[in-house]
């Protein structure tokens, strides 16, 4: 259930950004609650770098983005009119849900993929995925899946 409480915040969430900046500060706050858990954490992604040896690796990206860093770059995204559409929402596993999505700025036009962990309606671990690299939505769906054993572990059941 929580998925599907998920996916219509996060579908009202992107809903707002059609460019008309016509929400104020407190319903853009709001829908940005709905949609992010209080623990949430985005992960950046890998770096592609070129090895002595010609090689082409990955280097780990070493930070991460807090909730409150995700909320002022999304509020300045906003600010400046930014529209976002749904490419996909699909469900890859275990609370864990691949998203991609087009990113229009002016002019300039991206795209964005992320493999979300949902806890509860609200995403709590976002990673972005490079879709250049094979497997790499393989190895966040499987990072998604410790993630959930960890936390059913930590709630007692009555067995």
């Amino acid at each position: 259930m929580s998925t599907y409480q998920y996916e219509l915040a996060f579908r009202q969430y992107i809903a707002a950004f059609d460019g008309t900046n016509n929400l104020s500060p407190a319903e853009f706050k709001s829908l940005f609650d709905n949609v992010h858990h209080k623990d949430f954490n985005h992960r950046l992604m890998d770096e592609k770098v070129i090895g002595r040896d010609g090689m082409m690796h990955l280097k780990k990206a070493r930070t991460s983005m807090t909730r409150e860093e995700i909320f002022q770059l999304h509020s300045k995204n906003y600010a400046s009119g930014q529209k976002v559409t749904l490419i996909h929402f699909r469900k890859i596993g275990l609370d864990c849900i691949d998203i991609k999505v087009r990113l229009v700025t002016g002019d300039e036009e991206t795209a964005a993929r992320v493999v979300n962990t949902i806890s509860g309606g609200q995403v709590v671990v976002s990673r972005e995925i490079d879709e250049s690299v094979p497997l790499k939505v393989l190895e966040a769906k499987c990072a998604s899946a410790v993630y959930k054993w960890v936390e059913v572990g930590t709630y007692q059941t009555n067995m």
